[in-house]
């Protein structure tokens, strides 16, 4: 959406990309994929460091306060996971033989 788009489209927009340049298109895929894998890699990390905080301490073998301090560390952990998205730089095809050698979008699904 360049900037002859309007206010309201743009609010609306699941994405909005920057210029007019459709390119951008398979970029933003490959972007939205590396983030739901970050986002499942963080659930997996949070929910089993606070399960195992969760045994430990209710089994009386750690106490509270490092229980506390495990869940606090825990989401020190998931914020510095999300950060590698900061750096992310998509790995497109650069030529059209690269284009042929591709894999297909159907195949390149998350998981």
């Amino acid at each position: 959406m360049g900037a002859h788009s309007s206010h309201v489209a743009l609010e609306t927009a699941d994405i909005a990309l920057p210029g007019d340049d459709l390119r951008q298109v398979p970029a933003v895929v490959e972007l939205s994929r590396h983030t739901l894998r970050v986002v499942r890699q963080n659930y997996g990390l949070a929910i089993g460091v606070n399960l195992l905080g969760l045994v430990a301490g209710a089994g009386g073998s750690i106490n509270p306060v490092l229980v506390a301090l495990l869940h606090n560390t825990s989401s020190i952990a998931v914020v510095a996971n999300s950060a590698r998205l900061v750096n992310h730089t998509p790995h497109l095809p650069q030529t059209a033989d690269d284009m042929l050698t591709a894999a297909p979008l159907e195949d390149r699904r998350v998981r």
